[in-house]
């Protein structure tokens, strides 16, 4: 059996919705929530970023509001690449603690040509990474503390395959309206016997007019 623990954190607004009109997320959080969100990493071992959240949000992974270590960023790219101006590729340049990239082995030569310099980059499929390949990886190489910001899509894949223990939820006070923004899980069918799948509330805190909200998994 693999020994890991897997969180997910993820910032909504009181419709449901994990980014504003223009897809990007900025603007949304309050100070103290990213401070939780250091203090979340600070925590764990490496980070999932989701692919579409490097490209068009370039997230800051090194902790700036938080005293601590640095998680080891980690990202999953089944096609395509990655831009390698990117902050996270820039802000962790250290051999021991620099990107670790899962790819595919049909897109692995594109992602060497553009960040072999600045990343590890590891095949762990034909044409799709299953996430228990992704977990087993990182738990054998002494990643154990998975912390899961990966988007409603990886969000699905991993709650799909009954992978995650945690998750951490904050609710800011904005409503959008949009119906097509993505949710805070977005897959195409729903999960099998959700409602036989259920999670325990074990802390709720109110700062200001946020709330922060930690489900653990009902094994």
């Amino acid at each position: 059996m693999i020994n890991y623990h897997l969180s997910i954190n993820m910032a909504i607004t009181l419709d449901g919705k994990t980014a504003r009109p223009d897809g990007k997320w900025y603007g949304l959080c309050s100070p103290t929530d990213r401070t939780r969100m250091d203090e979340l990493r600070a925590g764990a071992d490496c980070v999932i970023i989701g692919k579409n959240s490097v490209i068009f949000d370039d997230p800051v992974v090194k902790l700036k509001y938080f005293q601590g270590n640095d998680p080891r960023p980690v990202m999953i790219v089944r096609s395509s690449g990655l831009p390698a101006d990117r902050h996270i590729f820039k802000d962790f340049t250290d051999i021991k603690d620099r990107p670790l990239v899962f790819c595919t082995r049909s897109n692995m030569e594109l992602m060497k040509e553009s960040l072999s310099q600045k990343a590890e980059i590891v095949s762990l499929g034909n044409d799709d990474i299953e996430p228990e390949d992704v977990i087993a990886y990182l738990s054998e190489n002494g990643m154990k503390n998975i912390l899961l910001e990966g988007g409603p899509r990886l969000n699905h894949a991993f709650l799909s395959r009954n992978l995650v223990h945690r998750i951490n939820l904050t609710i800011v006070p904005y409503i959008i309206g949009q119906r097509t923004l993505p949710a805070f899980v977005d897959g195409d069918l729903p999960f099998s016997q959700f409602d036989q799948q259920k999670w325990n509330l074990v802390q709720s805190r109110q700062i200001e007019n946020e709330l922060f909200l930690i489900y653990d998994k009902i094994d």
